[in-house]
């Protein structure tokens, strides 16, 4: 065996040099995961390895389930400002409720040059409590039922996708889990466009039956939609320009013939038609007024920060690539607007044409010098019915419907269906007793008798078992 030469074992050392350096600086797998286990859940016994096709570990306290652990990367890889995903670690408790919300992972610039990573952290931490089923908004809504949650001021965008990506694999992961009742993940299955059918219509006709809603905003009712936040006050309109027009915007569905074709033209049409993969849908936002709905934000980070929609709960959002410009118009009577655009809602989104749609717009005040408050203002679409196919529901599709359609007293009653009978029984026996009373009374032992029984059968039959 030959011996190593003085520079054989130089080299030699130095490789044992960084073979050691790697192993002292690596942490151990998952060690920051489960640092946000245990903070959270400190009497977890027991950490199973991720299992299922979201990859989630349950969490136990002895054989008690208390918990369960996801990355949100392995469900909603959604890209950021950086156009990569970020990734966090979601906790669950076993009623749907979220414990722990924690950035395991981005690769934002933005939060790199100015802006400190604890309000990222800090960010993340306020979905604690919030439930999978709820909706929650960045921003202010006029929503009453939705939880809102103000933005990290000058990474909008990096929050939005935070927000889209935790909600969707947070529920998405209850749903599977059976965290949450089946009823309120049923969606009906998706309708389709009727894309041989075709009419031609002008300006006035398509806004007249809903194929192209309306949302009109004033100074005035965009500044008092801040009252009662940090940004009351802030770039307020003057008096006399309160009822002036802050943006004057139409939306509408582009991919159906009857809309897309008298709105683009029959090229203009067909080259949009023509770019969309199978399940693609393209909309059509076109503005008046000083407020851009584009914005510049597109331009730094590839994400529109001031428009997105929303089904079923899940937001849908656009990105660079999904813009195209909308430079001619065709439809008879339509005006003339300074701002138009063709935004290309993906596939992923399983968007569903026969079921309502929500389009937002996001209005930002700057409170300081880097910290801002959002407000959104909704307006509702629906695809006129004219346009659409809907499939034939199947039996236990149709009853799984109506069943998530029950009052709560109705969903009760099947639920205590075997006491609402032996009480109705109870009851027309007592109404025999009422009619019989005569007879009844000249027979004191028999009398009593069933007093007794109807006594015993209240107490421990209504009273005990039915508890009412």
């Amino acid at each position: 065996m030959r011996a190593l030469t003085g520079r054989g074992f130089g080299v030699f050392f130095g490789f044992l040099l960084l073979c050691w350096a790697a192993l002292i600086q690596a942490a151990p797998p998952g060690a920051l995961e489960q640092e946000r286990i245990d903070a959270v859940l400190p009497a977890v016994t027991s950490v199973s390895e991720p299992e299922g096709e979201f990859g989630v570990r349950t969490l136990k306290q002895g054989d008690e389930i208390v918990g369960y652990a996801f990355e949100t990367i392995n469900i909603a890889p959604i890209p950021a400002y950086s156009g990569k995903p970020m990734n966090m670690q979601v906790i669950l408790g076993p009623e749907g409720n979220i414990l722990d919300n924690y950035v395991l992972y981005h690769d934002e610039p933005i939060l790199l040059i100015g802006i400190p990573e604890q309000k990222l952290h800090d960010f993340a931490g306020k979905y604690q409590g919030i439930h999978v089923n709820q909706r929650v908004v960045i921003g202010r809504t006029k929503d009453e039922s939705a939880v809102t949650i103000d933005a990290v001021s000058g990474a909008t965008v990096t929050v939005m996708v935070l927000n889209e990506a935790v909600m969707t694999a947070a529920h998405k992961v209850a749903v599977s889990l059976g965290l949450v009742e089946p009823h309120a993940d049923v969606k009906p299955k998706p309708s389709s466009i009727k894309m041989e059918q075709f009419e031609k219509k002008d300006w006035a006709t398509l806004t007249g039956d809903g194929s192209v809603r309306r949302l009109l905003l004033t100074h005035g009712q965009v500044d008092d939609a801040f009252i009662g936040t940090e940004a009351e006050g802030v770039d307020v309109a003057a008096p006399e320009r309160r009822d002036d027009t802050f943006i004057d915007l139409y939306f509408a569905d582009l991919t159906t013939p009857t809309i897309g074709r008298n709105i683009l033209g029959d090229k203009q049409y067909e080259y949009i038609m023509g770019q969309l993969e199978p399940g693609d849908y393209a909309f059509g936002v076109v503005a008046n007024g000083p407020f851009s709905f584009k914005g510049s934000g597109y331009v730094r980070g590839g994400i529109f920060d001031r428009i997105q929609l929303r089904q079923f709960g899940d937001i849908i959002s656009f990105r660079d690539l999904d813009y195209f410009r909308l430079s001619d118009v065709y439809a008879e009577g339509m005006p003339d607007f300074h701002e138009m655009g063709i935004f290309i809602g993906k596939a992923q989104y399983a968007i569903d044409p026969g079921s309502n749609l929500s389009f937002e717009l996001l209005v930002r005040r700057q409170t300081g010098p880097i910290d801002s408050i959002f407000t959104s203002f909704e307006l509702g679409y629906q695809w006129p019915e004219e346009y659409i196919e809907r499939p034939e529901l199947t039996k236990a599709e149709l009853a799984a419907i109506e069943e998530a359609n029950r009052p709560l007293w109705l969903q009760v009653w099947y639920q205590k269906s075997f006491q609402v009978a032996v009480l109705l029984v109870a009851l027309v026996v007592l109404v025999v007793i009422l009619f019989m009373q005569d007879i009844l009374a000249r027979r004191p032992r028999l009398l009593k008798k069933i007093r007794t029984g109807y006594l015993a059968f209240t107490v421990l039959f209504i009273g005990w078992y039915a508890l009412g």
